[in-house]
């Protein structure tokens, strides 16, 4: 069976957040989110209720990860809420941002195709 602090961080690890984000998230040190991680301590209920809560998750889900299953079956669960959020934040960032560009490129080109046809 897989200790629980193993399982917190690969689902870190594919929601791509940091340690640190984390730990200021849980309102404690690097060091002790690092603990949780390492199963150096016994995590209190109240602290996997904060961590499921970051997650987007419960506690449920936390404690019956598998990350196998999760890794084998991730082509076919990309459309749910673990495959969109399976990207981290500044990958995420620069995709929004590209198509934003491209977008705004569209309307220029568009406009400027206006233009030149009247």
């Amino acid at each position: 069976m897989t200790a629980i602090g193993l399982k917190i961080k690969k689902i870190r690890e594919i929601k791509g957040y940091k340690q640190e984000y984390m730990a200021e998230k849980l309102e404690i040190s690097q060091q002790s989110y690092s603990n949780i991680e390492g199963d150096k301590i016994d995590v209190p209920f109240s602290k996997l209720e904060q961590i499921a809560e970051v997650f987007g998750m419960r506690v449920e889900d936390i404690v019956s990860f598998d990350e196998k299953y999760v890794l084998n079956n991730f082509g076919k669960i990309m459309g749910n809420q673990i495959g969109l959020n399976a990207f981290p934040t500044e990958l995420k960032t620069l995709y929004d941002d590209k198509i934003k560009l491209l977008e705004e490129k569209i309307k220029w080109l568009e406009e400027k195709n206006n233009s030149q046809t009247k």
